[in-house]
């Protein structure tokens, strides 16, 4: 047991240097003293003995400065007035004094710095007087003024001196100080950061506990040490046995990292094996982190992505939705255009008339396609005006009723004193249209419907319950809510019911909710949605409050002869276009792109009453060939055409300059109403 405890003690870098040192310096003390009492027989011995012995005493002299010389210690022999009586070859090389320098010099005042000087001197003094001293720890300074640290034992020689040996131990200091330093500052960074930091033995017992993230926790570093894994881990991991299996797979080496979520707050956890000198596992080290804003953060982030995803998606669609809309409605233009110029050269009892007119509702409901599909992705803006939101409901709801199975009732329940919204009155009752049978084929043969109004006021906590899609803002709104008795939406499907084409009932079949959506955005409105499997869906749509304004009808006018230039790309519009200005009673001049529609004007000029320009042109495009046509006769009326809404093509109606704008396709009423409001009713 002692030879055990002795070896731990030797171990002890500390111990050890002392050990060192004073064995060193008992070593020279007892040969000093032994050649003092060399010197001490040469005075009162006989003359003879000494010739006798003066050889040997001088062997052994040299014997002895021999070890002080090769020791690595300083070692100073100091007489009793502390004047320095010897100056080994370490002490030189330390403190840089040469010996015949050193010499004679009172030792506190060459080698000992003013400020420890009392320390250093009550040191010696006890040694002078007999008594020995060891393991002081104090300064030297040298030659050019630097502070060096030293471990010291001071011991008495036979003849009243003493010897003082010391281990320069400086650099080890400084690295003990740095090492304090680290320490120190490590641990304010662990204690100043939103981490638990702990460490755990080979039994699973907590010895290290620090970090402000305990304190979140409702914790203090002395309440966490001793405890078990289980209750340390138990803030991080949602049971008893993973955390136990994290320990066990930590303590055989493996690094771990995962996401633990204590009450409201997000912990990035990491336990990594703590090694001994030989490599094996000794215990575990964990940190968690509080990543909570981050994570917020990142959640934050990937909504926004999402945002913009459907954004990038929509804004697509809307380019595929712009080129559709223009080729298809030239082609419209054509089956349109014929059908009511077919019509008007037939009788009013022709049997054929009922086909034309068929024809005519089916290129106006193709027509309402490419609306629909520009209405979904945003392409679409609405003509805001007042629109009563009550009457919008009572309206359709007649209209539906019989389409809808008899065994369904729509009931609705309409505020009173509702104030208009802001909106477009058409749009507004395709959504409405939309929802009803869209809760219609929820409720299948028999069921309720319920349609609501409401005057209400929304603010951000109201808002952030919207659809991502939504761009509503805060402040008064009319609220309508479609409400059905159906089997509800499942979690899966109630990401998918805006998407194009997407049904839950039948096989994709239509763009119903997806107009729905894009028409509530065109209109800055918000739209939510709420349904469980089993107890319906209820859908609630947010328009802003707005007052009506004026409207401006003009009455249609009696034909008559005005000159024409009709500029368009497309051969079949162009003549189906020229029949219906002929029938219109006009004269028609024709261009096949811009370029050549300016060169046209510039040639007829004078003559020319109206300009009908398709907007999208090669070459030239059509509001181009409006500013050059301005430039040359400033008065000229120009009307663009395009199958785009006025409101999309509303700047550039302004920037060119055009009296009036024609939607594609166009009838032969569309077209005389559009001629009369850009050159006003004809002359009688």
């Amino acid at each position: 047991m002692a030879a055990s405890a002795w070896t731990h003690t030797l171990d002890d870098p500390h111990f050890a240097a002392n050990l060192l040192v004073f064995m060193a310096s008992s070593a020279v003390a007892v040969i000093m003293t032994a050649l003092r009492e060399r010197w001490r027989q040469r005075d009162f011995g006989h003359r003879w003995t000494l010739a006798a012995t003066h050889g040997e005493a001088h062997a052994s002299a040299e014997r002895y400065r021999s070890l002080v010389e090769i020791a690595g210690s300083v070692i100073v022999v100091l007489a009793r007035d502390g004047r320095i009586m010897e100056f080994n070859r370490e002490a030189v090389r330390v403190l840089g004094w040469p010996t015949g320098e050193a010499i004679g010099q009172d030792y506190l005042r060459l080698c000992v710095p003013a400020s420890w000087r009392d320390m250093v001197g009550a040191g010696i003094r006890r040694a002078l007087k007999g008594e020995s001293v060891h393991g002081v720890e104090a300064r030297m300074v040298t030659r050019e003024g630097a502070e060096r640290v030293f471990v010291s034992n001071v011991s008495p020689i036979g003849d009243g001196g003493a010897i003082v040996c010391a281990q320069d131990i400086t650099e080890r200091k400084r690295m003990e100080e740095a090492l304090a330093a680290s320490e120190a500052r490590l641990r304010t960074v662990i204690t100043g950061a939103p981490v638990v930091l702990f460490t755990l033995d080979r039994a699973g017992v907590c010895t290290v506990s620090e970090g402000r993230g305990l304190a979140r926790l409702g914790l203090k570093p002395g309440q966490v040490v001793g405890r078990h894994f289980a209750e340390v881990l138990a803030a991080f991991v949602s049971d008893a046995e993973r955390a136990a299996g994290y320990f066990r797979r930590a303590l055989a080496g493996e690094k771990l990292t995962w996401l633990g979520v204590s009450g409201d707050m997000i912990y990035e956890c990491r336990l990594n094996p703590m090694l001994d000198a030989d490599g094996t596992p000794s215990g575990v080290i964990g940190i968690a982190t509080d990543v909570t804003e981050r994570e917020r953060a990142e959640t934050a982030r990937l909504a926004l992505e999402r945002k913009l995803l459907e954004a990038k998606r929509l804004e697509s669609l809307g380019v595929l939705a712009g080129g559709v809309a223009h080729d298809f409605n030239n082609l419209l233009v054509n089956v349109l255009g014929n059908a009511s110029l077919a019509a008007a050269e037939l009788p009013d009892d022709s049997p054929v008339r009922e086909s034309l007119r068929r024809i005519e509702a089916a290129a106006r409901r193709g027509s309402e396609l490419t609306r629909q599909m520009l209405a979904y992705a945003g392409k679409e803006p609405v003509s805001l005006q007042g629109v009563d939101v009550n009457a919008a409901v009572e309206d359709t709801i007649e209209l539906l009723n019989v389409s809808i199975p008899v065994g369904v009732v729509v009931r609705p329940e309409l505020a009173e004193r509702l104030p208009e919204a802001s909106g477009d009155p058409s749009q507004v009752r395709q959504v409405l249209m939309n929802l009803v049978i869209n809760a219609a084929e929820a409720v299948g043969d028999a069921g309720t419907i319920t349609v609501r109004t409401a005057a209400v006021q929304l603010d951000e906590t109201g808002i952030r319950r919207m659809h991502r899609g939504s761009q509503v803002s805060a402040g008064p709104h009319v609220c309508l809510e479609v409400a059905d008795s159906g089997g509800g939406i499942d979690p899966a499907s109630m990401g998918k019911i805006f998407d194009p084409f997407f049904s839950t009932k039948f096989a994709g079949r239509g763009l119903g909710l997806a107009t729905v959506l894009g028409i509530v955005r065109g209109h800055r409105g918000g739209l939510s949605v709420q349904s469980e499997p089993g107890r319906g869906t209820t859908f609630r749509i947010f328009l802003p409050c707005a007052e009506q304004p004026p409207s401006d009808v003009r009455p249609p006018a009696e034909p008559s002869t005005r000159t024409v230039l009709l500029v368009d790309d497309e051969e079949d519009v162009r003549a189906v276009t020229m029949h219906m200005l002929e029938r219109l009673g006009c004269s028609v001049l024709v261009a096949g792109d811009g370029h050549e529609g300016v060169e046209v004007f510039r040639a007829h000029a004078p003559v020319i009453d109206a300009v009908l320009i398709d907007l999208t042109l090669p070459r030239l495009s059509g509001e181009g060939a409006c500013r050059e046509i301005r430039t040359i006769r400033s008065d000229a009326r120009v009307i663009l055409m395009s199958g785009y809404s006025e409101e999309v093509a509303s700047g550039r109606l302004a920037d060119a300059g055009a009296a009036a704008f024609l939607r594609k396709p166009f009838s032969v009423t569309d077209l005389r109403s559009t001629m009369d409001r850009a050159l006003g009713p004809p002359p009688a």
